[in-house]
């Protein structure tokens, strides 16, 4: 079952019917497809979504963090953190973009991997229609599941697009969530300690 605030694929990829779409759409809005500046459009378009927007649901968290390395047993509460990962995603409400950057910890608990897997990672969940609160708590959750960790947080400050280009139009406007598992969620010190974290790397 899908999250609460994404929205799954049930079938595969139709380039066809979504560059048809993209043909409709424009005749909707009344724009000459003749015009050589849109002829190529609806392929383009297709395009960019399947390989580019849409495509964090080829693989699954286990693939996109690969390979982990067994640690020793850390000492108490060492935390890994990794921040500013900038990243991209459509909401499925208007399906206009948000991006911002994400900042990802976790408590290992024997297993650890490469940096890069974090980002890789962001970018899995980020790259379906997903809404940012989803996208952070499904992070979260991905890291103490596939890694056994003793906890996990995520915040994302993001532009949403719904609220800056239109509807209220408050182009300074970022969204902030966050999402604790584990021992980030029971206890105060630790999400205190990650978030002055994130300050001290600003």
């Amino acid at each position: 079952m899908p999250a609460p605030g994404e929205t799954p694929r049930i079938r595969p990829v139709d380039r066809e019917k979504m560059a048809e779409g993209i043909r409709l759409f424009l005749e909707g809005c009344g724009v000459d497809l003749a015009d050589p500046n849109v002829r190529e459009t609806p392929g383009r378009v297709a395009l960019a979504w399947a390989d580019e927007f849409l495509d964090g649901y080829e693989k699954n968290a286990r693939e996109v963090l690969g390979d982990f390395y067994e640690e020793r047993k850390p000492a108490a509460d060492e935390m890994v953190l990794v921040t500013h990962i900038d990243f991209q995603s459509m909401c499925p409400h208007h399906l206009l973009p948000y991006r911002g950057v994400a900042h990802v910890a976790y408590l290992p608990a024997g297993r650890i991997v490469g940096f890069s897997r974090l980002a890789r990672l962001v970018d899995l969940f980020a790259h379906r229609l997903i809404l940012q609160e989803t996208l952070a708590r499904e992070v979260a959750e991905a890291i103490r599941s596939e890694l056994g960790s003793a906890g996990a947080a995520v915040l994302l400050e993001a532009e949403q697009t719904c609220m800056t280009v239109r509807g209220e139009r408050r182009s300074q406007a970022r969204a902030i969530t966050e999402a604790f598992s584990g021992d980030f969620a029971e206890r105060a010190d630790l999400r205190e300690r990650f978030v002055r974290r994130i300050g001290v790397a600003r």
